[in-house]
């Protein structure tokens, strides 16, 4: 019967070990998206205790301006491949994937035409991009 000698290690190296797997595989990442998500949450939503009536957060109306500039975060953010950001800041922002603008509907906004140059020029260069 052969012997299997087991390694011991300490309480200290198991922790950077850990931790040092955590970070290679990207779970250490994940985490903290998801307790950055938790805590803000919760910030901003405190559970109720007793008979304390709960705060009113303060609403600013959804301006067009205000949804474009998200919707150009958002866009960013998924083009970028920062999915875990992306997660935080839809609720963050108050914002959903059916809530995005598109590319054209931005360049609508901003007045530009159609027909014109630019807009053509624009158009495909995304076309590319989302080739690519």
């Amino acid at each position: 019967m052969s012997a299997v000698r087991e390694e011991t290690i300490g309480p200290e190296e198991m922790r950077k070990r850990l931790y040092q797997t955590f970070k290679n595989r990207g779970v250490l990442d994940t985490l903290k998206a998801q307790l950055r998500n938790q805590l803000i949450h919760e910030l901003q939503h405190p559970a109720l205790k007793g008979d304390v009536a709960p705060r009113a957060l303060p609403s600013e109306p959804d301006s067009v301006v205000v949804t474009a500039s998200n919707s150009l975060v958002a866009d960013h953010l998924l083009k970028a491949g920062y999915e875990y950001t992306l997660s935080v800041f839809y609720p963050e922002s108050g914002m959903s994937k059916d809530k995005v603008f598109s590319t054209r509907d931005l360049l609508q906004l901003l007045k530009i035409s159609p027909r014109s140059s630019l807009y053509k020029s624009l158009v495909s260069c995304l076309v590319i991009l989302y080739i690519y």
